[in-house]
């Protein structure tokens, strides 16, 4: 692996904030990175002009504006590296970031694909120093298809993949607006072994314009994207259903609905909340916790306050019970 080419590619759209933190992380890697590809996807700030300083270290490329995916697919059409870095370019990684993995696939030539814990930060600081420890997540290696369709494991700017490997499988779809990444790690998981890297080597930023916090809460052909994609999965791989098993697949199927109803719901969205719970139940019609969910959705966001603050007063009250016949019963049992 000591000859190994890495290409990084970075898809970018109006991120004059970050865009060259970013760069910079890339080009402070312990492990030299072949290439690095930024992608602006038509960015109307000034982000064009704050990259030209990199001018002979990067290969800018600018396109008209069509979303990551497109984005990302332009930067492996122009990729010349036996291996594909993904950054996001709100989000920066640790120096050794790329050495590491490399040196991880020294040991396990298999992997097609190796990826890292993350930490969490805004513009105050560190919010999560591990996102596998906060979270408290199992994060596994080798073929590893049923935790990754259970649940998204990783994110895009942690990946380090062979180039071969997409090749095989094909890049991004790009009629997903969200979650693309997710689908084609899937694919690749599909087929492939996969590494995990037990060090939080990404530093994945929060902020009020990220793509999950903006695109993430909105419907994708009227469904949630987390259900586009897997629906997306279960239908070229029908096999899942018997692999998996028909009802834990239903289940998954449901999550994502609920997911953005608990959303809605918190923003006081109730109609919009009780459609998604409709249809989570209508995947798993046995869950009574949904049921209940379903239920509350009909009820004013003002009802539903007065029903919590009760239900808060008469758990207080009954705690405060409690603890007086706690106290008795520890005063009778050290009495004379």
């Amino acid at each position: 692996m000591t000859s190994a080419r890495i290409t990084a590619i970075i898809p970018t759209f109006n991120s004059e904030r970050y865009i060259c933190d970013t760069v910079e992380s890339v080009l402070a890697q312990t492990w030299p990175v072949h290439e690095v590809i930024v992608v602006d996807d038509g960015s109307t700030d000034a982000t064009e002009q704050l990259l030209a300083r990199y001018a002979g270290r990067i290969r800018y490329i600018r396109q008209t504006n069509a979303g990551p995916p497109r984005a990302r697919n332009t930067g492996l059409a122009y990729a010349t590296g036996d291996w594909i870095a993904l950054l996001d370019s709100d989000d920066l990684w640790v120096r050794t970031k790329i050495e590491q993995q490399i040196k991880y696939l020294e040991s396990h030539p298999a992997c097609a694909l190796v990826y890292t814990d993350m930490k969490t930060f805004d513009d105050s600081g560190i919010i999560e120093e591990s996102v596998k420890v906060s979270r408290n997540l199992t994060l596994p290696s080798g073929h590893i298809f049923p935790q990754m369709f259970a649940e998204t494991l990783f994110q895009t700017s942690a990946v380090l993949i062979r180039r071969s490997c997409l090749d095989g499988v094909g890049g991004f779809d790009e009629t997903l607006r969200m979650g693309d990444d997710y689908e084609l790690f899937l694919r690749i998981a599909r087929h492939f072994e996969l590494g995990y890297v037990d060090a939080p080597l990404v530093l994945y930023r929060q902020h009020p314009t990220q793509g999950t916090r903006t695109w993430g809460k909105q419907l994708q052909h009227g469904v949630p994207w987390e259900f586009l994609v897997l629906r997306k999965i279960v239908d070229r791989y029908p096999e899942i259903f018997e692999e998996l098993g028909r009802h834990k697949v239903q289940q998954r199927l449901s999550k994502p609905y609920v997911a953005l109803a608990y959303a809605c719901f918190a923003e006081g969205d109730h109609k919009n909340a009780r459609q998604l719970m409709r249809e989570a139940l209508r995947h798993w019609p046995t869950n009574f916790g949904y049921l209940r969910y379903y239920v509350m959705t009909f009820l004013s966001p003002r009802r539903l306050e007065r029903l919590r603050a009760t239900y808060d007063k008469s758990r207080r009250s009954n705690g405060l019970q409690r603890d007086a016949e706690k106290a008795s019963a520890r005063w009778h049992s050290t009495g004379s």
